[in-house]
């Protein structure tokens, strides 16, 4: 399980040839492993300019080699272990490699590429030729109630800005939107379930049409049960927004 000294190098290259065997890695791969078990207990933090020598020897050590066949070379980090193919210190230098390479692969998303809905919806006023705008009306009790409405059959993508809706209790009702498409059905389609967090505070809500949608005509906001319903009694009628 130890080094080897040159001349019983030697010795095992010549038996080797004459036995016709090749030399097998398995026992220092697996002192390694136990060695590395050992030393994940107590690891010292990297210099920056280690960590960097590190992964640039894992990336070497993971680029193709097309069909060219070589062997692999002493590195200053070898030569500080030993000699790196008859130990287990070159095992566990390769492993360690490796789980750095790996570690490189994971790079964190950047908050920056990922598109709110505010820019969504200014977005879709831009680019939509066909775009859709309806004004909602508060009804009955929710007669404070504004917003507008905002839609494109062609990208199949709309949102609702809205204003003077009470906040609601997501655990005891939630609001849903229903759109009206003579086109498809009678049945009006769902167009998703969503909660006000504040009362009076403009809120911007994504449409999450459940169906196509072709020639929308009225988008209808009701309070439903928690997690919306199938087909809405429409006892409790929010806004209405049509042409």
């Amino acid at each position: 399980m130890g080094d080897l000294s040159r001349d019983e190098e030697r010795e095992m290259e010549a038996l080797g040839v004459e036995l016709g065997e090749s030399p097998d890695l398995a026992f220092e791969l697996l002192a390694a492993s136990i060695e590395l078990d050992f030393l994940a207990s107590d690891v010292e933090p990297l210099s920056a300019a280690l960590l960097a020598r590190l992964k640039q020897s894992a990336r070497e050590l993971e680029a193709p080699q097309a069909t060219k066949i070589v062997r692999p070379q002493i590195s200053a980090w070898g030569r500080i272990f030993g000699s790196p193919f008859t130990g287990w210190a070159a095992a566990a230098a390769i492993l360690l490699f490796a789980v750095l390479g790996r570690e490189t692969t994971v790079e964190p998303v950047s908050p920056s590429s990922q598109v709110s809905a505010a820019e969504a919806a200014a977005r879709l006023r831009v680019e939509a030729a066909d775009l859709i705008e309806r004004q909602f009306a508060g009804l009955g009790e929710f007669s404070q109630a504004t917003g507008q409405v905002v839609w494109s059959d062609a990208q199949q993508e709309g949102y609702m800005t809205l204003s003077g809706i009470p906040v609601n209790d997501p655990a005891t009702a939630q609001y849903q939107l229903w759109i009206v498409d003579p086109t498809r059905d009678e049945a009006p389609v769902d167009g998703g379930v969503f909660d006000i967090p504040s009362d009076g505070s403009p809120v911007l809500v994504p449409i999450t049409a459940k169906l196509a949608l072709k020639n929308p005509q009225a988008f209808v906001i009701t309070l439903e049960q928690p997690g919306g319903v199938v087909k809405s009694k429409q006892e409790k009628v929010v806004a209405l927004a049509k042409g």
